[in-house]
């Protein structure tokens, strides 16, 4: 843990302002540059953020598109990314959900999908090859081909070591 508290103001600029995050929202948050780069590659209407978490890309988008849906399947992460967005000020642009994003897919409409599934934690690093069907717990090919059904324009945020032949396949 000592590593990601050193990291706080990557994760979030505002950190001090009372930025809220559970145990798993420490290493699963991206960095807001980089939330903030992918927010300006998806900039649309609407948004949907499959798996929020605290909401590190969720706020973001909030920043680029006009409106945002915020999933994720855990009440706490939830509170926190509400909470979060608040201290950003762009609570009001992002419609927070909690549910399954693969039960609430056939209901779900959106010009872009972001996908940041659960990829088991820190230990997918000690992996030489991370497969994406087999090591996302809801396997990742078959997510993708579901949120093909809402739109085509995905952006599918996954570990630097994920089988490149897997991903192409996918594109």
């Amino acid at each position: 843990m000592a590593k990601y508290w050193a990291q706080r103001y990557r994760y979030f600029s505002l950190y001090d302002q009372g930025i809220q995050m559970d145990q798993e929202g420490w290493y699963s948050v991206t960095p807001e540059k980089i939330a903030a780069h992918i927010a300006e590659r998806c900039a649309s209407d609407v948004i949907i953020d499959a798996f929020c978490g605290v909401g590190g890309n969720t706020i973001q988008f909030a920043m680029t598109c006009h409106r945002v849906i915020a999933i994720d399947i855990d009440p706490v992460r939830l509170a926190c990314a509400r909470h979060n967005a608040r201290i950003y000020g762009v609570e009001d642009r992002i419609e927070f959900i909690c549910g399954d994003y693969m039960t609430l897919l056939p209901r779900l409409k959106a010009d872009v999908v972001f996908l940041s599934p659960p990829w088991g934690g820190p230990g997918y690093l000690a992996q030489d090859v991370f497969d994406i069907k087999r090591d996302i717990p809801m396997d990742g090919e078959h997510l993708f081909n579901e949120t093909c059904k809402i739109t085509k324009n995905i952006a599918y945020f996954l570990p630097r070591n994920s089988d490149p032949d897997q991903i192409g396949r996918l594109a």
